[in-house]
């Protein structure tokens, strides 16, 4: 069953910023861009790396691991293992093809940001 779980004050971050919460052992990356909160799993979906690590881009967040690169607002992948050279790269999409990010509903509700689990 899903259901809504507060994280913070509704400032909790500066715009471009994002931090890590977890929430019933669910790892999640919290951003905000633009004014709006966004929520995605928080880590890469190729190997694991904490996306925190990485860089924020407006709404593309980079994998510090392989520099994959996700859309925070729909968790699609903008870019899949960008460091390997292109052969390998392609062999390496044929063995693991390119999984978006898990993406959560958020949104801010007096005074809070509130992330949906389920």
């Amino acid at each position: 069953m899903a259901e809504w779980k507060a994280v913070g004050a509704e400032m909790l971050l500066d715009d471009g910023a994002m931090t890590e919460v977890r929430i019933d052992g669910a790892r999640i990356l919290l951003a905000r861009v633009h004014g709006s909160y966004y929520a995605v799993q928080a880590f890469c979906s190729h190997m694991g790396g904490n996306l925190m690590r990485g860089g924020l881009d407006g709404f593309v967040v980079s994998c510090p691991r392989n520099v994959s690169k996700f859309d925070i607002r729909d968790g699609h992948v903008v870019t899949w293992l960008s460091r390997m050279p292109g052969i390998v790269r392609r062999v390496a999409q044929g063995i693991q093809p390119p999984k978006g990010l898990r993406t959560y509903p958020i949104r801010v509700q007096d005074g809070r940001v509130w992330v949906e689990i389920g």
